[in-house]
């Protein structure tokens, strides 16, 4: 086995997610670019767990050391990695998108009104397992949805993603033809109605709903597009993402999630994406890598990601990023609204930021 291949399953053992020598490589390519961890997380794409272990076993063989909370490389590490053909940190992102290919200065009156009108949100709480996109990142998903024809005179179902405000941005363009956001947090439901009421915008509404439940039979099939961002369980994305599809009207109707690597391994993706066009019958058009970019939450120290991360420090800038996913649902599609009882709705052994 050559050494990458040895220190992924050396990586595996000790952090309890799968990896291959292909993670340890961009990994390792990560690791040249940057002294902070947190960073390191988000250019290697992994989750928390296996990028700590990865740091932990090159700490053991004498390669990394770990200095006022910055990854430093030692002179042995350097010498061990011009061996390994490692190649440098390259990236070639558009900096006007972030990245997207959606500038969110596209319509700059939409994004203007959005964070007038987005001030004074309620904080992400970790109850519920929040943390907010910027808002750059929602403005650009609305002006997506709009770029693949989901918005102009859609009926649009929101569930449970609002501390995103997702609803609310595409309520704020005027074209859709009827919003509804269904959250489980009595705050952002408030929020958003107080917003409509205050804007005049007469076909939004927002709800209180555990998506535990079964959607109510007023909402099966009445809808053209959904949008969500579920936690990273096979518990919580069956929930999330079942039931919007569950809402969906006729094939051709769409839906739209975000998915981590962060929170979620390649494997787990897998697991996922059998869900959707196996046993859901949807077909995938879209996955854009990093499309969504979240604050920094203020629970932070009390998540299992501050306390299995070889550092102290809080992340400084942002990190924490996930993938925009289209779905389109097919002849045939299933329809699924069953209940859901699990005692471990938002955590898994690769999920650490709740």
């Amino acid at each position: 086995m050559d050494p990458l291949s040895q220190l992924a399953a050396r990586a595996q053992e000790r952090g309890g997610v799968r990896l291959y020598r292909k993670n340890v490589e961009k990994a390792l390519t990560a690791l040249r670019s940057t002294e902070d961890f947190w960073s390191f997380v988000d250019r290697a794409d992994l989750p928390v767990p296996a990028a700590a272990a990865i740091v932990e076993v090159l700490r053991e063989d004498g390669y990394l050391a770990v200095e006022e909370d910055r990854l430093r490389w030692t002179p042995a590490g350097l010498t061990w990695l011009e061996t390994q053909n490692v190649p440098p940190y390259t990236s070639h992102l558009c900096p006007a998108c972030e990245g997207r290919g959606i500038p969110f200065t596209a319509d700059k009156d939409l994004y203007r009104e959005f964070l007038r009108v987005s001030a004074g949100r309620p904080p992400a709480i970790q109850d519920f397992d929040q943390g907010s996109v910027t808002p750059e990142t929602t403005v650009s998903r609305v002006l997506f949805l709009e770029q693949n024809g989901d918005l102009w005179g859609k009926d649009i179902l929101v569930l449970g993603a609002e501390d995103d405000l997702t609803g609310l941005a595409i309520a704020l363009t005027r074209k859709a033809r009827r919003v509804l956001v269904l959250d489980i947090d009595a705050r952002l439901v408030e929020f958003d109605n107080r917003a409509f009421r205050e804007l005049g915008i007469d076909n939004a509404e927002a709800r209180v709903f555990d998506l535990r439940n079964p959607l109510p039979d007023e909402l099966l099939g009445a809808f053209d597009v959904f949008v969500s961002d579920p936690p990273e369980t096979l518990a919580s994305f069956r929930a999330f993402i079942g039931r919007g599809i569950a809402a969906l009207r006729e094939e051709g109707a769409v839906g739209y999630f975000g998915l981590t690597l962060r929170d979620a391994s390649v494997y787990k993706w897998r697991e996922f994406q059998r869900l959707l066009t196996g046993e859901f019958g949807v077909v995938i058009t879209d996955i854009l890598q990093n499309f969504n970019h979240y604050m920094n939450w203020d629970y932070h120290p009390y998540t299992r990601a501050a306390q299995i991360a070889p550092v102290a420090a809080p992340p400084r800038d942002i990190w924490y990023r996930s993938a925009w996913y289209r779905i389109e649902v097919l002849p045939g599609f299933v329809r699924w609204n069953e209940p859901i009882d699990d005692d471990v709705f938002y955590l898994d052994e690769e999920g650490t930021t709740t």
